[in-house]
């Protein structure tokens, strides 16, 4: 199999070490995954093609998974031993050994109740890569605030505003097509966990729904490989 593969999938969870505690459940050769940020401030699903058999792994040091498979070439191979404790990766020079845990050991992933959501815009190269941009010029802030409007030629947009809430912080301010009914409030969201899930997700094309009552939820498709987010709004 592709260690480009398993790693890009493992880092749409991973978020950058926002989420390290995960169990992967593996079924007709498909790893679903349901993820939490430690924070408890995003949640996810997303699921990939892995040549493997059916199987629950409990990985609770994704940190060490990724070193130990970054060392590797491009070609692997994973197998999971026996007792189902133990990973072992190969490639043509190296064999690894990853330790599972035990399934009691992860986390649980809190449940979201959706409901509806006020307004949509699409993620694509140039969203991701203006707001990796912004969120490293202020020294990666902490907030991130959407709103909707309509502008003087009729058209309607979220304007997305990078920087802290203080009228003296330094600000950025850009924005994107959106599609509404009715124009929203200032909701506040936290800029770090958008900004590892945007990196996390470069290149694909996705859609972000937010909803007044203060969730966002990301969708992206890459080859028929699904991953979801939902992420709560910052606390005033």
């Amino acid at each position: 199999m592709k260690k480009s593969h398993i790693v890009n999938n493992i880092e749409k969870y991973y978020l950058g070490g926002l989420s390290k505690s995960v169990l992967w459940k593996i079924v007709n050769k498909k790893a679903t995954i349901r993820f939490s940020t430690e924070a408890k401030n995003a949640v996810g699903t997303l699921s990939f093609d892995i040549d493997l058999p059916d199987c629950s792994l409990a990985i609770y040091n994704t940190d060490a998974l990724l070193r130990l498979i970054n060392i590797t070439n491009e070609e692997i191979s994973i197998i999971v031993s026996e007792d189902n404790q133990k990973l072992k990766i190969q490639d043509n020079k190296f064999d690894l050994i990853y330790h599972l845990s035990e399934v009691d050991a992860i986390p649980s992933v809190p449940d979201v109740t959706e409901s509806d959501y006020d307004f949509e815009f699409e993620v694509n190269d140039d969203f991701t890569t203006g707001f990796l941009k912004s969120h490293n010029a202020l020294e990666k802030t902490d907030n991130v605030t959407l709103n909707t409007s309509i502008t003087k030629q009729d058209e309607s947009i979220v304007e997305i505003i990078l920087g802290e809430r203080s009228n003296h912080s330094h600000k950025i301010k850009f924005t994107e097509p959106a599609k509404f009914t009715t124009p929203s409030d200032l909701i506040p969201f936290p800029a770090n966990v958008l900004r590892e899930i945007l990196a996390a997700n470069k290149g694909i094309k996705g859609t972000i729904y937010v909803s007044n009552k203060g969730l966002m939820k990301l969708e992206f498709n890459e080859d028929n490989n699904p991953s979801k987010y939902f992420v709560v709004r910052q606390q005033l």
